[in-house]
């Protein structure tokens, strides 16, 4: 025999050779699980003309007791000494001849056989093999083997076979279910139809499996600005703009060819590569460690959709996490939408080899840059890119979720409309840290200073400040959104309407919004309750952040158990440390401080971390809001009864919901808190009678427990209360929403200042302006001539107010409200802030 034109001991001396460089890890681990007919004769294909993968296959298929491809196939009227064809001829390594891409005669004779009907024995079971060098992250460690990684380009001989001798060791070698000749071929008349179909069909496997394992089959950047710039919204773009400037078009496209350039990733393999080195070190410096959960989600959706990963945004180190993560469970890292401000020198062309593309904050009044923005997104999708964007827009100060914004996932969805050729999934995620690098900055913008612009120096700053350890970082994979099945739920018959870019349909704005809604939802549904957002949650609901260590590791006990109890969703995530073992745990992150005492040890937090653990208290604060929510009524009210704190909680949850993205709907909310009232008796917070639900006595362990827990959720309810006193001392049709929003938040920072609210994101303006929004939408306010107005329903409801917190707070809210609205308006005072 005769195998690319090598006689008998040349091959075996190239096949010694080989096995001393090639350690293979062979996939699937269970061969039944292709469902191979041993009784149909096998071929196998593998894509590009290569002797070691045809060599690989061949040994492979010896340890698995599958037929060999150099056993040939021996049938009446096809006999092959080699059971094998490639579907692609490689460019010769010497003369550099194009690609072949004409059908393989192998495949031409199978098929003629399979359609003879002097045959009894037909069908010929084609199994797809693909074979990849260097796809294990944590061996790739060199720049020798990041310039020597798999990738789209077919190699040449000599870098093959550097390729062999950087990553033989590290080879997977992939197996896939049989393709059936019989069944490809069934109706077909055609022998040469039925093999383009079955190529066709093999070329489509290859293509989805390469760009999991590897990623799309990347242009480089300027083929992908060219072939942007010839899109047809484009050029009328450019038409359009010349005309209206008067000037040629030649000038506009030169501007819009700069437009690409800014805007466009140029993603490199090697580049990724080298990210995971220098992130791994990274990582050992920062962290303890990246925990990761819920990964499964994701592998069952990664390889037959387009993925758009939509994370929250707590940190930069975001962007790095989510490519790190994915790459060492074995995907590509996707293309990620970065804000322009950084796109700096040097570390913007790091960024855009690692998948970053950029947009600008504001595309309003630039219909050139947004028809190249929209192509380009359009672009990254029709050729299979996976895509990370972060839906809140910028990165969150306070720890709480932002509202949505629209644009990307508008686009998204526009994208997917315009060619439905492949399927769409969104899949959440949430990032959840111990420690985060920009906490102190976060703080300082929250008081009043001015965002710092972003600097390559200032990042060099940051990490050669870095001192001691960060904690865990943790990332859990939420529920995915199937595009296809939530635009079935909202628009039913979508599929069948024309799609027309220039006029979308009426309801794609309405149907964007809820998508948004829906996405940040399940971001908050993989909350991960990590030690340090737990012990936040419980000693900042303390007056003077400070616990004895006994009550404290109680407390967190009590709240574990009630979390794993009462589960929040099905996808979110518990630290399974006990309540001595986060107080070490803090101990050692220098978060809480010990008091020595006789009576036994008091732990505190000093005034300048507390601020800093607002943050993560707010990561997790969606979780408690209904227990929370419960334990202020009860302490409120010594004696009250089932239906009462329904009630309340009806009243109150549309507001909640709107700010911590709650996930229940009203039959869920009535369940939850008839729940949360069982586990509250079974923990001695409250006695139930025939008629009546009765809280513990002041002087009680279980009642101060309780006004613990009622603190997580009191700093949102007095900003409801100073909403509301401030809309009614006003009066109705007095002030525009801009002015109540500004009156809010200086008033809530006087409140702050003058009554030790002790964080700055109690006067975050962002809050008021989507609780002045809740109220909106449930129809207490309204607007009438571009002012706020009201009737006695605001007053008479005032949001449950008066049961659910005490009298104390309410007179102090009231009157720092009056005074400072009657100072404001004596002294004319501005109170637009900055």
């Amino acid at each position: 025999m005769n195998w690319f034109g090598l006689n008998r001991l040349a091959l075996w001396f190239v096949r010694k050779i080989l096995f001393v460089l090639v350690k293979t890890n062979v996939q699937p681990s269970d061969f039944e699980s292709l469902n191979i007919d041993p009784n149909k004769p096998v071929c196998y294909v593998l894509k590009n003309k290569s002797l070691s993968n045809f060599l690989v296959l061949d040994q492979e298929c010896k340890q698995a007791g599958l037929p060999r491809p150099t056993n040939g196939l021996d049938l009446v009227d096809l006999k092959l000494n080699n059971a094998s064809f490639f579907l692609v001829q490689p460019r010769n390594a010497l003369n550099r001849k194009p690609v072949n891409t004409s059908v393989p005669e192998k495949l031409l004779q199978m098929v003629e056989y399979a359609s003879s009907p002097n045959n009894e024995q037909k069908d010929i079971q084609l199994i797809p093999v693909s074979i990849f060098w260097g796809r294990i992250p944590d061996k790739e460690n060199s720049i020798f083997k990041m310039l020597f990684s798999d990738s789209w380009a077919v190699p040449g001989f000599f870098r093959k076979l550097f390729i062999i001798m950087a990553h033989g060791r590290n080879t997977i070698v992939n197996f896939s279910e049989p393709v059936s000749i019989q069944q490809a071929i069934e109706g077909i008349p055609d022998n040469e139809r039925a093999v383009r179909k079955i190529s066709r069909i093999l070329r489509v496997h290859f293509r989805r499996l390469r760009e999991t394992v590897v990623g799309p089959d990347l242009s480089h950047k300027r083929t992908i600005v060219n072939a942007l710039l010839r899109q047809p919204a484009v050029v009328k773009a450019i038409a359009d703009d010349a005309a209206e400037k008067n000037v040629t078009q030649r000038k506009i496209a030169q501007k819009a060819q700069a437009y690409a350039e800014e805007i466009a990733a140029d993603y490199s393999h090697p580049v990724i590569r080298l990210y995971d080195v220098v992130l791994t070190w990274l990582w050992n410096k920062l962290y303890d460690g990246v925990s990761i959960s819920h990964f499964e989600k994701l592998h069952k959706v990664a390889k037959d959709n387009v993925v758009i990963y939509v994370p929250c945004h707590r940190s930069h180190i975001d962007y790095l996490l989510m490519s790190y993560a994915l790459y060492r469970n074995r995907l590509v890292p996707p293309h990620i939408a970065a804000g322009v401000n950084l796109n700096l020198p040097i570390l913007g062309g790091i960024l855009r080899r690692g998948g970053a593309f950029f947009l600008r904050r504001s595309f309003k009044g630039n219909n050139l840059y947004t028809a190249v923005f929209n192509e380009y997104v359009n672009l990254v999708f029709d050729r299979g890119f996976s895509v990370e964007y972060f839906i809140e827009g910028g990165r969150s100060r306070t720890g709480r979720l932002l509202q949505p914004r629209p644009g990307m996932i508008s686009m998204t969805v526009r994208s997917f409309l315009r060619t439905r050729r492949r399927s769409f999934v969104f899949v959440p995620i949430y990032f959840g840290y111990e420690r985060v690098l920009e906490g102190r900055t976060y703080v300082g913008e929250l008081q009043g200073a001015n965002k710092k612009k972003e600097s390559l120096f200032d990042i060099f700053a940051t990490l050669r400040k870095i001192k001691g350890t960060f904690g865990k970082v943790h990332v859990n994979f939420g529920d995915p959104i199937h595009l296809n099945s939530f635009l079935d739920e909202q628009h039913p018959g979508w599929s069948k309407e024309i799609y027309d870019e220039d006029a979308p349909p009426a309801w794609l704005n309405s149907t964007v919004e809820k998508l948004g809604q829906t996405i940040i939802s399940g971001i908050n549904q993989a909350a991960v309750v990590n030690p340090v957002s737990l012990l936040s949650t419980i000693i900042l609901a303390t007056p003077r952040n400070a616990m004895d260590e006994k009550s404290l590791i109680k407390q967190l006990d009590i709240y574990q158990s009630m979390l794993s109890g009462v589960r929040y969703s099905e996808a979110s995530v518990l630290t399974d440390m006990t309540g001595e073992e986060i107080v070490a745990y803090a101990e050692r992150l220098d978060i809480l401080s010990r008091q020595k005492h006789p009576l036994g040890d008091v732990m505190m937090v000093e005034d300048s971390k507390a601020v800093l653990l607002t943050y993560f208290r707010n990561n997790n604060i969606h979780l408690l809001a209904i227990p929370s929510l419960i334990a202020c009524l009860l302490i409120n009210n010594h004696r009250t009864d089932s239906k009462a704190i329904h009630s309340i909680c009806r009243q109150v949850y549309p507001f909640l919901q709107a700010e911590l993205f709650i996930h229940w709907n009203k039959d869920e909310l009535e369940t939850q808190v008839n729940t949360y009232i069982e586990r509250f008796a079974d923990l001695g917070w409250l006695t139930k009678t025939d008629a009546h639900l009765v809280a513990p006595q002041p002087s009680s362990a279980a009642f101060i427990e309780l006004t613990v827990l009622s603190g997580i959720i009191r700093p949102t309810l007095e900003r409801f209360y100073i909403a509301i006193d401030i809309l009614l001392k006003s009066e109705s049709g007095n002030l525009e929403r801009s002015q109540l929003e500004n009156l809010c938040h200086l008033i809530a920072q006087r409140i702050s200042i003058l009554h030790e609210f002790n964080a700055p994101e109690f006067f975050d303006k962002a809050t008021f302006k989507i609780f002045l929004q809740s109220l909106l939408k449930s129809g207490l306010v309204w607007e009438a001539e571009g002012k706020l107005a009201f009737d006695d329903r605001l007053n008479a409801s005032e949001i449950g107010t008066s049961r659910i917190l005490t009298s104390d707070i309410r007179q102090t809210i009231q009157q720092v409200t009056h005074v400072n609205i009657e100072l404001l308006e004596q002294e004319e005072v501005a109170v637009d802030s900055k």
